[in-house]
């Protein structure tokens, strides 16, 4: 999720223990969701103090304490409005009783100060000009209040003043007191919620007015910790502080740093710490933390005290690596990436915005936002013993809450073991279980605290009220209406009992389910109804009566329906409201809201709050930068003398455009935002939004590596584009890079012994992008005489510290003593991954090595045969050996060949229709073959043709215009030189290629000749083929031919191939069969067959092999195609087929 919080529109008063309708939430049997109080203002955050008063923050700087949970009229704590920046989701955020309130009367407060680093708020009194352009540059206050009864005394002690923050969102955090006293603090990255920030943004003047160093602002300000060269900033962090001053409490893993924020730090690498919970009992600090685009998290700190706990932000999201920082190459990022995975701590538990948290729930996916985290106590309560020592968490974006349960009830949450308690609630961004062991939440846009409960036995009614008019000139008839009301008991249905008090003055009015009441007399009145099942549970709803006055009505002029915004526009509104009994109001009667609704491409959305405009008629604002899909609305709410209101909402839609992304050559990955994409790929964004496009590099493709060269933009490898107004193409450009090395290319100082027959190896770890290997080097000391000086090498997998499964390995060569010895090796190696490099050898050759970090080097517990590599390692014995080895991902300049062609050179009695196909060693540029490089000819001239080329079999096929001419000779030429046929890399077949062939007399053919574009599988020893019908006349045919995707290496490389009759649509039996012939792969096989087939007959076409030997193939009709049911040992074909499996395979088989 971008931001976070959303607006609330004020209710006319405050009113206690009102139950919210039944369909508002979905929660287990047994519970129900009430009203505790209502009438807040976009309220954050909720405390309980121990003498039964509750501390409610609202976002805009008012702190509200109510006397119990039954009191109607709160008392204002604090007003810190003038300081507090209350814009987007900048303001009034974290809240904390002192341990022992009221005794130690401390009330701690968080907040967005409305000033930046060094100046004195109030510098923008909740309005800047642009707040999502950077430059509207605010700070965190962490400061304390004396309480003294129900109001603030004294003046608010600072106790820390930081957290620069440049954009709207990601800001200041929460609060939360551990066992042991100290305080714990969290706070934003205070970086852009658009684009990929590392300090790089806005990118007009002046850039990173925060002054970060280069490459480690905007997010990575989460990473500062990482960064020694200059002060410690606190942003994207856990702190962990003595409360009385601020200052680093004692114990925290950093104490004995000479940098203050340094020593304060206990936990880094969060994005947005919106919630902090401690685990009862223990210094256990939870998080709540708000995602970017994909992954939201709760994190665990175990032990504030051990180390400091890294949770990768933003370098990682979620479990896995973050794309859009990624493919930037930041060196704070990629060198976290080389400390491995462990350096990472995974969350306690994340969820996907595009998937389901728990299989098959309510609660709906896309926008996402983690927004809440409480612990259920771990024992009592009056909730089911299942949920002791539970931890609750919310999110706001899906409005759900689910409780992650422990296995055994008081024990540790288990996030296997999560459950959905509640879907459809009312926009939760603070959780908090209270008095008697119920789970409370701040609805931020509903402005109301609620309350979940649980009743074992009878279920008290939900009372719904509705009334019509509320309002109007007396006398004021009004018509009651109770039946919405419900009961979750079904001994209840039908047979609740209303009372209704229209005056609220305690005296029963009616007792009908659907009364009217008319009112006489001008006035504000509240009208109650109580709801009573058959074992006298009751609940009450209230509805406000206006008698005498009718609410104004608002006109908003500007700006008009339809009207359309790109980013940085000047949207003007204006407007006007008019009262039946004021008549015209004046502009203090006037308040404005502007909304960003923030949509998932599902369709569902969210709201964010951007700014609101009070007391005036007409104004203006610029369009935000956002993500698309996305669109603003703008409220006007007109408030008459008595507080009547009516409101007028607009949705003002942006204009957007499509940007295309590519890449030469095609098929590469580019990330644009958070996310990668193979190219070419299509965005949709809003126009003039500012997107950040990167292009990773060096990529591989096709077994290349490919190095980035330019944009076509002219930007630099990682930039920011401003969205045009048009549809617009992005192309990077490669070129084959440079030769890579992998491993140590140092020589080692000392020498390995006892080699022979022992794998022996070292573990090294990729860098940020892919690795093409092409060859693997070792450097040995001593050699013995052959013909005992012979290697091999290996790559393996690495599992947690060990080698694993083998990747690829070298064929054997001999060494030369003291020198370097290299053998080809083919491998592609993912990005960031560790491997094993590893050396075989036959007889006492020894390498060469240095001493290394513990476990980096590694050989097999027993002798390996020399000339064989396991599949998986097996056990090994692990040192500290860094031996001497290394791989090389170099450029290829290696040229392409043919290694074969159909029909071969020199072939004779060439079939009229036989495909022409040339098969290269390697993948070709598809631009390359074309007509005009592969020629076709007869008697000299040019045969019209048409080229093709398959791109996964690297085989281009030339199909002539018409059956070629009987008994004639032609000749192909591939061809070569520097406008002839290239592979990927640009490297050209080196010269003209030109095979010869001579066609055979007009023959027919029974079966299918074309070359099929599917593959069969596990063909070993089962008789495969199809069904085809002879013509008018009677064939006699001599070969047979069968087209083979893949052949295995000899002995597994032989086919057979037989005719069998068909009998009522199945092969029966036996006519004819070739003998055992090698296979070539991707290439037609010929075999000699002797049989006389009659005409107008169907016959079966049947191969078999003693390998995974596999046969191309296309779809066809039902019952076209048919195999054994059983395995048939290959080199013997039965007189008669037997049972068989149909299909509608139609296997490129024939004979003539």
């Amino acid at each position: 999720m971008r931001g976070l919080l959303a607006v609330a529109l004020v209710a006319a008063a405050i009113s206690p223990l009102q139950v919210a309708p039944a369909e508002a939430i979905a929660l287990p049997s047994g519970f129900q969701e009430q009203v505790v109080y209502s009438g807040l203002t976009q309220p954050t955050n909720i405390e309980f103090s121990p003498d039964g008063r509750v501390f409610v923050a609202e976002k805009g700087g008012r702190i509200k304490v109510f006397d119990d949970l039954a009191d109607t009229t709160p008392t204002l704590f604090a007003d810190l409005s003038t300081n507090v920046h209350n814009v987007w989701d900048r303001g009034l955020l974290g809240m904390a009783l002192a341990p022992n309130f009221p005794a130690n009367p401390w009330v701690y407060v968080l907040y967005t100060y409305d000033a930046p680093p060094g100046q004195t708020a109030p510098v923008w009194n909740d309005a800047c000009p642009n707040a999502n352009n950077g430059l509207c540059v605010v700070t965190g206050q962490l400061s304390r209040l004396q309480a003294n009864g129900n109001v603030m005394t004294g003046t608010e002690q600072v106790l820390i003043r930081d957290w620069c923050q440049q954009y709207p969102s990601h800001s200041i955090g929460d609060l939360a007191f551990g066992a042991d006293g100290m305080l714990y603090v969290t706070g934003g990255d205070g970086a852009s919620f658009s684009a990929v920030d590392y300090g790089n943004l806005p990118s007009g003047s002046p850039t990173n007015p925060c002054t970060d160093p280069a490459n480690e602002g905007g997010a990575l300000r989460a990473q500062d910790l990482r960064t020694t060269g200059d002060e410690t900033q606190l942003d994207g962090a856990l702190l962990r502080l003595d409360p009385a001053t601020g200052a680093a409490a004692p114990g925290n893993p950093l104490i004995g740093s000479a940098d203050a924020d340094a020593r304060r730090i206990v936990a880094h690498g969060l994005r947005n710490p919106f919630r902090l919970t401690m685990r009862p009992g223990t210094n256990e600090a939870w998080i709540s933390d708000t995602g970017w685009n994909t992954w939201e998290e709760v994190d665990r700190v175990i032990d504030p005290t051990s180390a400091v706990t890294n949770f990768g932000w933003p370098c990682y999201e979620g479990a896995g690596r973050n794309s859009g920082y990624e493919s930037v190459g930041l060196a704070l990022c990629t060198g976290f990436y080389n400390q491995g995975a462990a350096a990472h701590t995974q969350p306690f538990v994340a969820w996907n915005h595009s998937s389901k948290l728990v299989p098959g729930e309510a609660c709906p996916t896309g926008s996402s936002s983690s927004t809440g985290v409480a612990f259920y106590p771990t024992s009592g309560g009056p909730y089911p013993a299942a949920y002791q020592g539970a931890v609750f968490f919310a999110d706001y974006s899906r409005n759900c809450i689910w409780a992650a349960l422990p296995t055994t009830p008081g024990g540790l949450p288990s996030s296997s073991n999560v459950m959905t308690f509640g879907s459809a609630a009312s926009s939760p961004v603070d959780l908090e279980v209270g008095p008697g062991g119920e789970l409370y939440y701040a609805d931020l846009n509903g402005g109301a605290i609620r309350r979940i409960r649980y009743f074992p036995g009878n279920q008290p009614p939900d009372a719904v009220i509705d009334a019509t008019p509320t309002q109007g000139p007396t006398p004021l008839a009004v018509s009651f209406n109770a039946t919405g009301s419900t009961d979750a008991d079904p001994a209840d249905d039908g047979s609740l009992t209303y009372a209704w008090d229209f005056t609220d003055d305690g005296t029963t009015d009616s007792t009908s389910a659907t009364p009217s009441f008319t009112y006489t007399t001008a006035g504000t009145y509240t009208a109650r109804l109580t709801v009573t099942d058959t074992l006298g549970a009751t609940d009450t709803a209230t509805v406000t009566i206006s008698a005498g006055n009718q609410a104004p009505t608002a006109v908003m002029t500007t700006p008009v329906v339809g009207t359309t915004w790109k980013v940085g526009d000047t949207i003007a509104f204006s407007g006007t409201a008019t009262d039946p009994q004021q008549g015209t109001l004046p502009a203090s009667a006037l308040a404005w809201h502007l909304r960003m609704q923030h949509c998932s491409d599902g369709g569902s959305c969210h709201v964010h709050s951007i700014q609101d405009f009070t007391g005036v008629a007409s104004g203006s604002f610029i369009a935000p930068d956002h993500e698309y899909p996305s669109y603003l609305e703008l409220e006007l709410v007109a408030t008459d003398a008595q507080g009547l209101t009516h409101s007028v909402v607009r949705r003002l839609d942006p204009l957007t455009v499509s940007l295309t992304f590519a890449s030469n050559p095609s098929g590469l990955q580019l990330t644009v935002g958070s996310t990668a994409a193979t190219t070419p790929f299509t965005r949709t964004v809003i126009q003039g939004s500012a997107n950040t496009i990167s292009a990773p590099s060096p990529q591989v493709s096709a077994g290349t590596n490919y190095a980035f060269s330019t944009w076509s933009d002219a930007g630099a490898q990682s930039h920011v584009i401003t969205a045009p107004t048009t549809p617009a193409t992005y192309t990077a450009t490669y070129a084959p890079g440079a030769p890579e090395t992998f491993g140590n290319t140092q020589i080692g100082s000392q020498t390995d012994s006892g080699d022979i027959n022992y794998m022996n190896g070292s573990r090294f770890v990729t860098g940020s992008s892919p690795l093409a290997i092409n060859s693997m080097s070792v450097y040995v000391r001593g050699v013995q005489a052959a013909p005992n000086n012979q290697f091999q090498l290996a790559i393996y997998a690495d599992a947690s510290g060990s080698p694993a499964a083998r990747v690829a390995s070298s064929a054997s060569g001999p060494l030369t003593a003291n020198s370097w010895n290299t053998r080809p090796v083919s491998a592609t190696l993912a990005a960031n991954t560790a491997y094993w490099l590893m050396y075989n050898t036959n007889g006492d050759n020894n390498m060469a090595f240095t001493i290394g970090s513990a476990g980096q080097g590694g050989w097999g517990t027993a002798a390996q045969p020399f000339g064989t590599w396991p599949a998986t390692f097996g056990p090994s014995v692990k040192s500290t050996y860094r031996f001497s080895i290394y791989a090389t991902a170099g450029v290829d300049t290696t040229a392409p060949t043919v290694t074969s062609t159909v029909p071969g050179a020199g072939a004779t009695n060439v079939g009229l229709t036989t495909p022409i196909t040339v098969q290269f060693s390697e993948p070709m540029t598809a631009a390359s073959i074309t007509s005009a490089n592969l020629e076709l000819r007869t008697g000299g001239n040019l045969v019209n043709r048409t080229v093709s080329y398959d791109a996964a079999a690297n085989r281009a096929t030339i199909t002539p215009a018409a059956a070629l001419t009987a008994s004639t000779g032609y000749s192909v030429t591939v061809k070569g030189g520097a406008t002839g046929v290239g592979d990927l890399a640009g490297n050209k077949l080196a010269a003209d290629y030109t095979f010869s062939f001579t066609t055979g007399v007009v023959s027919q053919v029974l079966g299918y000749d074309q070359i099929g574009t599917q593959t069969d599988s596990d063909d070993m020893n089962f008789m495969n083929g199809s069904r085809f019908t002879t013509g008018s006349a009677a064939m006699s045919v001599t070969q047979a031919f069968v087209y083979m995707k893949s052949v295995q290496a000899s002995p597994a490389n032989q086919g057979q191939i037989a005719i069998y009759t068909d009998v009522s649509g199945s092969p029966g039996a036996l006519v004819a069969s070739t003998g055992s012939g090698t296979l070539t792969a991707n290439s037609w096989n010929s075999m000699a067959i002797a049989a006389t087939l009659s005409p107008n007959t169907s016959y079966w076409l049947m191969y078999n092999t003693n390998g995974n030997n596999n046969l191309s193939y296309d779809t066809a009709s039902a019952g076209s195609g048919a195999w054994s049911v059983a395995s048939r040992p290959f080199g013997t074909w039965p007189p008669s087929f037997g049972s068989s499996v149909l299909s509608n395979f139609k296997i490129s088989i024939y004979v003539r």
